[in-house]
């Protein structure tokens, strides 16, 4: 998937967020010229701007993450406030009163409650501090969807690293294929494919997971269900990296009871497993304040003998010996079959069709049949056969962020 983003105005980023406020003194009056600076914890990029003639601030496109904002002018004390949490799209309304000082001291303001974000729609977000400490099947975080009230069916650790399904989650009552799902704002869901997803996102790589599930904006559109809205992670002013290697094997795996039931002594150990999967993320500054960047790789090395049961001609019907079906229990029918010449129409004497009579490409294909397995008889399966199921599978995920100034911002992404 390859996404380009141009911001020309502060509405079309529909993954970014909004912090606003007015400044007033301790009389009430407004402030104008406050400098207000909201740094992200999470990257440590920060942004600045003043208040206007009637006190009022904004923020108009911050990337979603924890803030400190902090407002400070000349003869007043600074003001600041911590941790607050911001989500794509949301917007925050935070209101400061300073106090007459000199500038070198400071007022923490802190709160028991986080601020309410006012944006209109329902929904629930999941952080990728949550993301991280959560144990998914598969490393696939699909499955945090059904953390959301309103989210009904689906299952939260069913869906494995290879599993491109949407999560089958009925959002307020719809069906499982009238959801929307977007990276970065982008659609990705095949429409044609009873909304199966385009490609299983890193979890290294996602900063946050939002469901909607009512009253969101027109402008999302495509489903008449929630909105399951995944936003990647971007880089920063410091570094950060994360490395993870997860292994799995057969010893831990229970033998099936097939395989105990084989005359083959070494199915009677647990089948072959062998499951790695293994990555890293890396983001930070190539320009301070400016350019910024955040990739991303997963693989995954997957092994799994699967042991399965089929129906097989025996060695005898392989070379037109059907005598075995003249017993009424022959493993094969509840009653005696019968195989008679179609050019008389009489029984083939013992149930045996003479050699001259056998085609030649019906010997080759029944050769390419396994041949039953000893001593086993399960229903009409008289065969134990394995399969090697070997997956591997890469993910790559690289982003590029430039801050053009306060208000505009271009933004590229690359993963498949």
């Amino acid at each position: 998937m390859l996404l380009l983003v141009a911001a020309t105005s502060a509405r079309a980023q529909f993954d970014r967020g909004t912090i606003s406020g007015t400044i007033k003194d301790e009389q009430g009056g407004v402030m104008p010229g406050v400098s207000v600076t909201a740094r992200n914890t999470q990257t440590d990029q920060a942004g600045t701007t003043v208040t206007d003639s009637t006190g009022f601030y904004i923020f108009p496109t911050l990337l979603p993450g924890r803030y400190d904002v902090l407002a400070e002018i000349q003869g007043f004390k600074k003001v600041s406030r911590q941790a607050i949490q911001l989500d794509a799209t949301g917007a925050v309304t935070l209101d400061f009163a300073m106090q007459t000082g000199v500038i070198s001291e400071e007022v923490l303001v802190t709160a028991s409650s986080p601020l309410l974000q006012t944006d209109v729609a329902l929904r629930k977000t999941i952080e990728a501090k949550d993301i991280e400490q959560l144990a998914f099947s598969g490393r696939n975080p699909i499955g945090v969807v059904g953390l959301k009230a309103g989210v009904m069916g689906g299952n939260f650790n069913s869906r494995g690293f290879s599993d491109l399904g949407n999560g089958g989650f009925n959002i307020n009552g719809s069906r499982t294929d009238e959801n929307n799902i977007t990276i970065d704002g982008a659609t990705a869901i095949r429409t044609r494919s009873s909304g199966a997803i385009v490609g299983i996102q890193n979890v290294d790589a996602i900063q946050e997971v939002q469901v909607l599930t009512g009253d969101y904006m027109p402008e999302y559109g495509r489903a008449s269900g929630g909105q399951i809205r995944m936003v990647t992670k971007s880089g920063g002013n410091r570094f950060s990296g994360t490395a993870s290697f997860f292994y799995r094997d057969e010893s831990l795996q229970a033998n099936t009871w097939t395989r105990n039931h084989s005359a083959n002594l070494s199915d009677r150990s647990p089948a072959p497993f062998n499951y790695k999967q293994y990555g890293y993320s890396l983001g930070g500054p190539i320009l301070k304040d400016k350019l910024f960047f955040f990739g991303a790789q997963e693989w995954v090395n997957f092994l799994q003998v699967q042991t399965n049961t089929a129906t097989v001609p025996t060695a005898k019907m392989r070379a037109g010996d059907f005598s075995e079906l003249l017993v009424p229990n022959n493993g094969f029918f509840n009653s005696a079959q019968i195989i008679k010449d179609p050019l008389t129409g009489q029984p083939f004497p013992g149930n045996v069709i003479p050699g001259n009579r056998l085609s030649a490409n019906g010997l080759a294909l029944l050769a390419a049949y396994p041949l039953p397995t000893a001593g086993f008889q399960q229903g009409t399966a008289n065969a134990i056969l394995n399969s090697e199921n070997p997956q591997d599978q890469r993910k790559d995920n690289i982003r590029f962020d430039y801050r053009m100034n306060a208000q505009n911002n271009f933004s590229f992404r690359y993963g498949k």
